[in-house]
């Protein structure tokens, strides 16, 4: 057995560690209470319950204990509340007759032409919110009334500007000076040692991609290597989990790679090839500085249905057929680990799905769990898997919803416990057959 596998574990999923671009945390228990409660008051005419349960709603858990994402303060006659989004502070004012909510961006005085004029033009974009300058500093701002209001008419007001604003903040940060940005200190420092581990793996993980491709086959290669270069970039955004221009660059790559354009694959591989080689060259204080940890209110994705994630599943595995019908066995655990890294770099999803992708891709990435100091579930050497716990996450991921959703079972006695290949298959396979149904 490894060094790594038998040393002593003294934390597991700590709060403290983020993985991915979406929400880690839990929604509210009582979300759908909450939800419900807001709308018939809003209905009632009694603005400011409505509004106070409706921001409760929006409040994250960890191990049941409210996080300090939404933080409220009412009055008889008014509602004040802060909301962090990444970068962004949303400060809000709610009255009987008026809802209005404000973030800061930057001092006026010190942010770019460029950037002043990429605001205004922004303007034009956006169906709620608002740039402005105001006493020397440029805000982000929205402006309800609360004549015929409900729920959803809050909710994609207050998203638009909470993701826009931490957005434009990032790209600033990333792109011109960040010395101009206003209320950056929500953002949550990475321990020295961690970033350096990260930056480590990193370079072990371009090397062993560039390993990888050398022993593809020469023919009819350019559909493995675009898997194995696109599952890298995938892996890179969602455990190292970097933030500024690294972050806006994966994401650019990633996307660029899947628009619509007159590129063929080939050409599209060598961007890919060439980015990668320049990801694994950089050195440690250019990454670190792109790492820390953030509070999140709002997913920037946009909630996919079930038919959709289940769609791609169904039609990656038909790829992993064909590889395997023509006899190219060494790209299929990779598109295996592609799959997973893919719903969570794409889609906003269910809550319980995000624990049960998270853990398949714990299980697929042992190497890199047990270095950050996380008990393995699966020990490459010998094979073996830590079946009870494996178990034991899959039905504490589904639980807290089956009584929402009544066909949503608990596939643990499904899983095939043989080699991780077909570990991966069957756990994919039975997320491809969950039922969110609620009737």
């Amino acid at each position: 057995m490894s060094d790594w596998f038998s040393r002593l574990f003294t934390h597991d999923d700590p709060q403290q560690y983020q993985f991915g671009r979406g929400i880690n945390a839990s929604v509210n228990p009582r979300e759908p209470e909450l939800y419900n409660s807001a709308s018939e008051a809003f209905e009632e005419g009694r603005v400011l319950d409505a509004y106070e349960a409706f921001l409760m709603s929006l409040q994250t858990f960890h191990d049941d204990h409210p996080d300090s994402n939404v933080t409220i303060e009412r009055t008889e006659e008014l509602l004040t509340f802060e909301l962090l989004q990444g970068s962004l502070v949303v400060r809000g004012r709610v009255t009987d007759k008026l809802f209005e909510a404000d973030a800061l961006i930057a001092e006026a005085s010190g942010t770019n032409v460029a950037i002043k004029r990429h605001l205004i033009e922004r303007n034009y974009q956006l169906t709620y919110a608002r740039y402005y300058a105001h006493e020397g500093r440029i805000h982000l701002k929205i402006y309800l009334d609360n004549t015929t209001m409900s729920p959803q008419k809050v909710f994609y007001p207050l998203r638009e500007l909470a993701l826009n604003g931490d957005y434009e903040k990032e790209f600033i940060a990333s792109e011109f000076d960040a010395a101009a940005l206003l209320e950056m200190g929500n953002l949550l420092p990475v321990p020295e040692e961690e970033k350096r581990l990260k930056h480590r793996m990193l370079q072990e993980w371009v090397a062993a991609c560039k390993e990888d491709i050398r022993h593809l086959p020469t023919n009819d290669n350019a559909g493995m290597i675009a898997f194995t270069y696109l599952t890298l970039l995938m892996q890179i955004d969602y455990l190292i989990l970097p933030r500024k221009l690294v972050g806006r660059e994966i994401m650019r790559h990633v996307n660029d790679y899947f628009s619509e354009d007159e590129k063929g694959v080939e050409e599209k591989n060598t961007a890919l090839e060439s980015y990668i080689t320049e990801l694994g060259e950089r050195d440690y204080e250019s990454l670190a500085s792109q790492l820390y940890r953030v509070t999140l209110t709002f997913s920037p994705m946009e909630r996919a249905s079930h038919d959709e994630i289940a769609t791609f599943i169904e039609e990656t595995f038909s790829k992993v057929r064909w590889y395997k019908s023509n006899r190219y066995p060494r790209v299929i655990m990779t598109i295996y680990r592609y799959i997973p890294l893919y719903l969570l770099f794409n889609f906003g999803i269910h809550p319980s799905l995000q624990k049960l992708l998270h853990l398949l891709v714990r299980i697929q990435h042992t190497a890199y769990f047990a270095a950050m100091g996380f008990a393995p579930f699966y020990d490459p050497e010998s094979g073996k898997f830590e079946k009870r716990t494996i178990v034991n996450r899959v039905a504490q991921a589904l639980k807290p919803y089956r009584e929402q959703f009544p066909q949503l079972e608990d596939f643990s006695g499904a899983l095939n416990f043989t080699d991780l290949e077909k570990f991966s298959y069957s756990f994919l396979l039975q997320v491809k057959h969950l039922d969110y149904s609620e009737l």
